[in-house]
């Protein structure tokens, strides 16, 4: 078991246990981090070094002997041939049930690093919740030669262990400043990420950006950028496992050891660290984190050390979950800790860490949170088919009003970013001058949103230029509901990145009235089925927002107007190919 440098631990009350059903050795113990007089002195010389370095350390700049952290629980290995170790908070009777939260620090962190563990582990203790860390590759020393590919197959080999010797079945992964990135890299290679049903990222921080949170001298920046050089070199020299010189890592803080690759990871931009920096784009947002097709649990202190004050941290924190697929669909959740730094060391940042987590958990247990499965898998599906395809894929979805075919769009595009285009059926509404020259125009307007109030030959002639045109780019317009008529040229399909064509509207499988030549456009067709009522009832919800009607008026139309609109809908039901029963979380062919 690796110790962390700064700190001795002590294990009172060792108990050896053999379990012959289980072949499993572990020691039953309270872990306490105990800060001697030589880890003082190591510290307070690395402070005074070190003044300026921003890189994110768990481990506080000012440290006191009479601060402890320590929990009861069980320490065992769960690599037999490597040794690492792991451990589990809590008393012997509170270590039963099959749901666990997995705690990964970040640089340097190791067991009981997080300072709010123990008390996060009590309180997750009366939800059923069990509470492991593990010892990975990249802790404590092993930061600066470790990756997020090292540390997912460490936790791969840590879930598996306790799926068969814990008899876990669900869990959430906490990640901790860079542990953040593992939790995020985990849900797109991990083996075990199945067992996965949700995150809680604390700390999301850049490290790139983390460097420069503290002014540096001219030298220190000049200094990173020639080893930046450096790395990159290496990298394409095939050294990138080789070690920089010891004054690379002395930009970081001790230890004094990292590689180009680990370096050029943490530095570069859009490298495979760097995940939470706020010059990226929405784009770049969604390359690195729109494969997050579970619940997330977003948590910034306003107060971290390690955010240069050029960043707007509840902005970049609004635009990281917009990144997730699991943001469409209201799967995201975000706290603002108003203090407690960067590691929530104070007890009311704790307290409100650790409120906001069980609350999250609650809400997994009842089901009021779930993970995007279905849509995972019919991405999947849609991949594979566009893979196949000698142009681009052309999608419809279908459904009711209601019916949530916005919401499955948007996790779509996310999950299947950048290759996705979507183009919403609402772009080709009838202007409403069209519609009040019409003869029955007060009818017409009043209507709006029936199948007689859209274009679908529009739509028909820029699909026809997507798969038969050779333009590098194609534009769409799009619904402006600020000013309640589409605009033009708003949306543009890009020939050269964009592989899928996915279209969701009202209309697009019917066969009646115009609309049969552009159903014969579609390579594959989805119907979202769903349950009328609770469709009507969610168009009514979302009709309020509307300006100008009072809610007696809005109630009115939606079961006038909309109503009408989803039973000509459900009409078209058999032309799909794929039918998901949304309400019932299943799909049927």
């Amino acid at each position: 078991m690796q110790i962390a440098p700064s700190a001795t631990w002590k294990l009172p009350h060792l108990v050896h246990i053999a379990s012959p059903s289980t072949q499993r050795l572990g020691i039953s113990c309270a872990l306490q981090p105990v800060l001697g007089a030589t880890s003082i002195a190591v510290v307070g010389r690395f402070n005074r070094k070190f003044k300026v370095a921003g890189a994110r350390q768990s481990h506080p700049v000012q440290m006191s002997s009479t601060c402890e952290t320590s929990s009861a629980g069980e320490l065992f290995l769960y690599d037999q041939n490597l040794g690492y170790a792991a451990f589990e908070a809590g008393d012997p009777g509170d270590r039963l049930g099959s749901k666990a939260l997995v705690c990964v620090g970040g640089l340097t962190d190791g067991l009981l690093s997080l300072r709010y563990l123990p008390n996060l582990a009590k309180a997750l203790k009366t939800l059923g919740w069990r509470t492991f860390q593990p010892v990975l590759q990249s802790s404590y020393r092993g930061w600066g030669f470790g990756s997020l590919q090292d540390d997912a197959e460490g936790l791969d080999k840590l879930l598996s262990f306790l799926e068969t010797n814990r008899g876990i079945s669900k869990v959430v992964v906490l990640g901790s400043s860079t542990g953040c990135q593992d939790a995020v890299h985990f849900l797109k290679v991990g083996m075990k990420k199945s067992l996965v049903h949700g995150i809680v990222l604390q700390a999301p921080v850049s490290d790139r950006e983390a460097l420069l949170a503290e002014q540096r001298s001219e030298d220190e920046l000049t200094q990173l950028e020639r080893f930046k050089q450096v790395a990159s070199q290496m990298i394409s020299e095939g050294k990138g496992s080789e070690v920089l010189p010891r004054s690379a890592c002395q930009l970081f803080g001790p230890p004094d050891v990292i590689t180009a690759y680990r370096f050029d990871s943490l530095t570069r931009r859009m490298a495979d660290d760097d995940m939470f920096s706020s010059d990226l784009t929405e784009s770049e947002l969604r390359e690195k984190l729109g494969h997050v097709n579970v619940p997330c649990l977003l948590a910034i202190s306003a107060d971290d050390e390690y955010v240069p004050p050029f960043v707007d941290s509840t902005a970049l924190c609004h635009r990281m979950a917009n990144a997730m697929a699991a943001f469409p669909a209201n799967l995201t959740r975000s706290v603002i800790l108003p203090n407690g730094g960067h590691g929530v060391r104070s007890p009311e940042g704790q307290a409100q860490f650790i409120n906001a987590v069980t609350d999250f958990v609650s809400d997994l247990d009842q089901k009021l949170l779930r993970r995007l499965d279905w849509e995972t898998a019919l991405a999947a599906d849609l991949q594979d088919r566009a893979a196949a395809c000698g142009r681009p894929l052309l999608v419809a979805l279908a459904g009711m009003p209601g019916a949530g075919k916005s919401t499955t769009s948007g996790v779509l595009r996310r999950l299947l970013h950048p290759k996705c285009f979507v183009v919403p059926l609402d772009g080709f509404h009838v202007p409403l001058q069209s519609l009040r020259s019409r003869p029955d125009a007060d009818d017409a307007v009043y209507r709006r949103g029936a199948a007689d109030t859209f274009d679908p030959e529009g739509l028909c002639e820029k699909l026809r230029q997507v798969v038969e045109g050779q333009e590098p780019k194609v534009w769409f317009p799009d619904f402006d509901h600020a000013v309640g008529d589409p605009v033009d040229d708003t949306l543009c399909f890009e020939r050269s990145l964009h592989r899928i064509v996915l279209v969701e509207g009202l209309y697009l499988l019917r066969q009646q009235d115009g609309w049969g030549s552009l159903a014969d456009f579609f390579d594959y067709k989805i119907y979202l089925e769903a349950d009328l009522e609770e469709c009507i009832a969610r168009v009514k919800e979302r009709n309020k927002a509307i300006p100008g009607y009072t809610p007696e008026e809005i109630d009115r139309r939606c079961d006038e107007v909309d109503r009408a609109n989803a039973k000509v809908v459900q009409e078209s039901v058999n032309q799909a190919d794929l039918i998901v029963q949304t309400d019932l979380d299943k799909a049927s062919r």
